[in-house]
């Protein structure tokens, strides 16, 4: 299976739109083979989905996927992974989720410097800035403040 192939399939259509592919990977879930495409936004809806789906559907020739994979074209969501320095930056003044060596938690992303991360944490209804070195963070992602 060609991922390139797949993304100069796609990235015309996804161009009208003003989206972008985040990852195409494979994967298996409950036996079944998936090629799964995550669309960079946070939301979208359905009815978009679905349209954008059929026209990439009708694009593909027999050989683009393997007959033994479902495809699967969703959006990353609003609780997106935070992997890099780059996507670090990009999520400043987010509310994030957080776990490294010093806290585990929730905060607002205020700053990122020099590796250090600002995070605005609620402790106890005082809130307060932690700083928080880059290289212990163990996960990160954007959250939903509820």
């Amino acid at each position: 299976m060609n991922f390139k192939k797949l993304e100069e399939k796609l990235n015309p259509i996804l161009a009208k739109h003003g989206l972008t592919i985040y990852s195409i990977r494979t994967k298996k879930e409950f036996g079944e083979k998936i090629v799964e495409i995550l669309l960079d936004t946070e939301t979208m809806n359905i009815n978009d989905l679905e349209a954008i789906h059929l026209e990439f559907v009708a694009q593909l020739d027999d050989d683009d996927i393997d007959p033994d994979y479902y495809l699967e074209l969703s959006s990353l969501g609003a609780e997106r992974p935070l992997k890099t320095a780059e996507e670090v930056e990009k999520a400043i003044d987010k509310y994030i989720y957080l776990e490294a060596d010093i806290y585990r938690g929730v905060g607002f992303l205020r700053a990122f410097n020099e590796g250090v991360i600002e995070l605005e944490i609620n402790q106890k209804g005082r809130i307060r800035k932690i700083q928080i070195p880059y290289a212990t963070v163990k996960n990160m992602r954007t959250s939903v403040k509820v």
